[in-house]
């Protein structure tokens, strides 16, 4: 075989074998950057091949309660590990028609002769002694009783936990109220906006003859009436002296309140202007004349 053969066979083995490699190093490469990065604690963050730049770190996201849409609480240690059970033995805890937890305390005090204290929550957010503990316990330490407590807590979503941890050297049990568990209290409604509204007051206005008001007598009487409920009017009621009529400014509440004591208004006047009509129709007696006797004359 000539020499020229052979240098070009040579030549072709060798970028054959160039191109192999390459190939090997790219599927190495693609192989890397496709795999899970596995890393230690302290490690450095995995990189993307194509970018050179670190892979965003994945995060786990709390678990969501499904019944609130609010994360879960997350599992807090609830027994020190220094606490230590005295030395008696509940051969049986029965709650069986359940037990307000209050005397759960003094129940529990009594039985283990005071050997930890227990420290209840004062809180106005959640009433825990409405809160019932049913129990049916056989041969329990005081720790199985507080966890068994935890776990009926727990089932019934009630938004209490108890806590067993050492107040230097004393052991004491204190039942927390767990926020995330509360029932939501819807807002309040928005406070009604005051409107303003026109009443005519013709029809109880005349003369005192009449068995009617002056219109300074209504305003007066519609004040009176208001500052007994809400006290100063200001400048709530107004009026208009020669349309007759009465402004209102305010809530429906007080609208309302407003239209009550005119509708009474025109009742009293109706009764006196009634009572008024019958005097007036009542036929009147003739009264005797005075003076001497016309049966005999003079002589």
């Amino acid at each position: 075989m000539q020499s020229g053969q052979k240098t070009k066979i040579k030549s072709t083995m060798k970028s054959k074998l160039h191109l192999q490699s390459l190939a090997a190093i790219f599927f190495l490469i693609v192989s890397l950057g496709t795999a899970p990065a596995q890393k230690g604690p302290g490690s450095p963050p995995a990189v993307d091949p194509n970018t050179g730049l670190p892979l965003p770190q994945t995060r786990t996201l709390p678990a969501m309660d499904p019944v609130t849409g609010l994360p879960q609480p997350q599992p807090t240690p609830w027994k020190d590990p220094n606490w230590k059970d005295p030395d008696i033995v509940l051969p049986n805890v029965s709650f069986s028609e359940g037990l307000p937890i209050s005397e759960v305390v003094r129940y529990l005090r009594r039985q283990f002769e005071g050997s930890f204290d227990i420290l209840l929550p004062v809180n106005n957010d959640y009433d825990y002694n409405t809160t019932d503990i049913k129990l049916e316990l056989k041969n329990v330490t005081a720790s199985e009783v507080f966890y068994a407590m935890n776990l009926v807590f727990e089932n019934d979503r009630t938004p209490l936990r108890w806590e067993l941890m050492m107040n230097g050297h004393r052991p004491t049990a204190v039942l927390r109220i767990v926020p995330a568990l509360l029932p939501s209290v819807p807002a309040p409604p928005p406070a009604p906006e005051p409107t303003r509204t026109v009443y005519f007051v013709g029809d109880l206005m005349g003369t005192e003859k009449s068995a009617g008001m002056t219109m300074d007598q209504i305003v007066k009487t519609v004040s009176e009436v208001w500052r007994m409920t809400y006290g100063e009017p200001g400048e709530t009621i107004q009026f208009h002296k020669d349309a007759q009529l009465l402004i209102i400014k305010g809530t429906p509440d007080q609208i309302k309140f407003v239209e009550a004591t005119l509708q009474a208004m025109r009742k009293k006047v109706e009764l006196e202007q009634s009572q008024q009509k019958a005097a007036e129709s009542r036929p009147k007696t003739e009264e005797p004349k005075s003076g001497g006797s016309s049966g005999n004359g003079a002589k």
